[in-house]
């Protein structure tokens, strides 16, 4: 909320070049844009997401160890962030622009690098129990 906050209250217009700019856009959608235009919608959806993800660390707490408790971390930190956006600007404010990738925000690359972090952490370091 704070690098959203910072970004709104200096960056009036595009400032940067073709590689990298600040441009405010305000993203009525989910990621990347889909399910453009319906707050509500999109709004439960992100709840729901939170939600079951709240839910699984709150059963498995005792299984989780430092690395993957940052990683979700990241991620629900990142989803909230984007969530308190849509309830009280009623759009997520995006404003990093990277060549011709979509724009986005540090909350998305919290989810999006938490979310890597996860995949890599279960793929290499979960252990087979055998039965």
């Amino acid at each position: 909320q704070a690098s959203k906050i910072l970004v709104s209250n200096l960056v009036e217009q595009s400032v940067g070049n073709d590689f990298f700019r600040l441009e405010i856009a305000n993203n009525t959608g989910l990621a990347f844009g889909f399910n453009d235009g319906s707050n509500v919608k999109n709004i439960f959806i992100m709840s729901f997401v939170l939600i079951i993800v709240i839910r699984f660390v709150k059963n498995q707490i005792e299984l989780i160890d430092s690395k993957t408790a940052v990683a979700l971390s990241m991620v629900l930190s990142g989803g909230l962030g984007n969530l308190i956006d849509r309830i009280f600007r009623g759009a997520v404010l995006d404003f990093i622009k990277i060549y011709k990738f979509p724009i986005f925000n540090l909350a998305d690359v919290f989810v999006i690098i938490g979310a890597v972090l996860l995949v890599i952490f279960l793929v290499i370091f979960t252990r087979k129990i055998e039965v």
